[in-house]
């Protein structure tokens, strides 16, 4: 057999051996079938057929073993510092036979340092890739449903759907765990990950327990994707001892889950805070907890549609020992008189100093549209101004403040917000330490 390199094109390929011994691989493109040339002949009789993507080793470094117990395996060595420096051999059952790599015409925008897979991969495969380059790796998925638990990411991956409505990451049925995840995010972080143009769902049908994403994210971004029907949170952005810090979500859907669409703060085993998340123009709906939890500093709320959720429990936002948080150009609609649309407290030892609830409409039925609770600590510099408070039907109150346990209000305002109609409840209830102008329809 001739030891000359041959070419292939990359991840989606056959290996064919001929009854002549002579190697061949080659990929299959897909054409429509109209483009198709139906009155090619053979070029040779076919012996054998390998297809490679099932028989394609990733794993630990190991050596390579002999030809005769391998037959039809691509064997891959990477060198991560040097660009291009992959190197394939198959095995044709008698020696390693050296693959040239060359772009595929359909994938031409494929990089070194980037994968690109198929449903047929599954979840397992996106692990194995991620597990063997140990991150800062850019893989892209092809349309269709990717199924498992547990994915792990890494420092700087890079995980890339077709779309939002074309590629999508589901818990398997009775995984009952976290379908994306991080490693021990109590006390460890994962860097500049990105998740882009995917569907997660956490198949709450045939699962009573997981979160979609549960992990420990550092100046990572999510554009563009779906966290859907968790048995529990939508996206748990836990807090550790490594820093939650500078991240953003930007034109996402966090809908139909059972417990918070986005939970920022505390993990599994303690109660860190987070700081500087970026939440905007993204949609939250119908999620049986609140859409937002947020713990911790600088959360900026923007833009956003907030629509039915807190079913089951809570306020639609909830800024829970928040400090410098912003909630602004917001519409959130409620459906239940003994719920609120944004609550911020204070409370078990920690102040909340400069939030801001500024220009957001507040829609339907609902007990008020900010209650605030200073239980033993501080509320200091709360500024709700500019909204509009409407009234659907049976909306109780306006702005709600209370204090419990020797907690305090200071230097806070209600201003320039607007009351649409008439309320059941008190449009404006504030308590000392709070300063009330320029309301209109008061």
């Amino acid at each position: 057999m001739s030891n000359e390199p041959m070419s292939i094109r990359r991840r989606t390929f056959l290996a064919i051996v001929s009854a002549s011994s002579a190697v061949i691989a080659g990929s299959f493109l897909h054409r429509p079938d109209d483009k198709r040339d139906h009155t090619a002949e053979p070029l040779m009789t076919i012996d054998q057929v390998y297809q490679i993507t099932e028989q394609y080793y990733i794993g630990p470094k190991q050596e390579r073993p002999p030809a005769n117990e391998a037959e039809g395996t691509i064997w891959e060595v990477t060198d991560a510092n040097q660009i291009g420096g992959t190197q394939r051999t198959l095995s044709d059952g008698e020696r390693w036979v050296t693959l040239n790599i060359e772009p595929d015409a359909l994938n031409s925008s494929i990089r070194p340092g980037e994968y690109y897979l198929t449903p047929n991969d599954g979840i397992e495969g996106i692990q194995r890739v991620i597990d063997r380059t140990g991150g800062n790796v850019v893989i892209r998925l092809a349309p269709g449903t990717y199924a498992g638990s547990e994915l792990t990411l890494a420092h700087g991956v890079m995980l890339q759907g077709s779309g939002y409505n074309a590629t999508k990451i589901k818990l398997k049925d009775g995984a009952n765990t976290d379908l994306i995840t991080t490693p021990d995010p109590p006390k460890r972080n994962v860097m500049a990950c990105t998740l882009q143009n995917i569907t997660f769902d956490g198949n709450k049908k045939n699962n009573s327990a997981g979160n979609v994403v549960y992990g420990a994210f550092w100046n990572s971004r999510f554009i563009n994707c779906g966290f859907h029907s968790a048995p529990e949170a939508g996206f748990w952005l836990a807090g550790s001892v490594a820093s939650t810090d500078d991240n953003h979500f930007t034109g996402c859907q966090f809908t139909t889950n059972e417990g918070v669409g986005l939970r920022g703060g505390a993990n599994k085993e303690s109660h860190p805070a987070v700081g500087v998340v970026r939440v905007d123009t993204n949609w939250f709906g119908h999620n049986g907890g609140p859409a937002i939890v947020a713990r911790g500093n600088s959360w900026k709320i923007t833009n956003s549609k907030l629509y039915h959720n807190a079913s089951e429990r809570g306020a639609s936002i909830e800024l829970d020992r928040c400090s410098y948080a912003t909630v602004s150009g917001c519409d959130s609609y409620l459906g239940r008189t003994d719920r609120d649309h944004i609550t911020v407290r204070a409370s078990k030892g920690v102040n909340s100093v400069g939030n801001q609830i500024k220009n957001n409409d507040f829609r339907g039925e609902y007990r008020s549209a900010v209650r605030c609770l200073a239980d033993a600590d501080e509320i200091t510099a709360l500024q709700v101004h500019g909204n509009t408070i409407q009234n659907s039907a049976n909306a109780i109150g306006g702005i709600i403040t209370r204090t419990e346990n020797g907690g305090s209000f200071a230097n806070c305002s209600f201003k320039d917000n607007i009351f649409t109609s008439t309320m059941a409840g008190s449009k404006i209830n504030l308590s000392a330490g709070w300063v009330s102008v320029g309301n209109l329809n008061a």
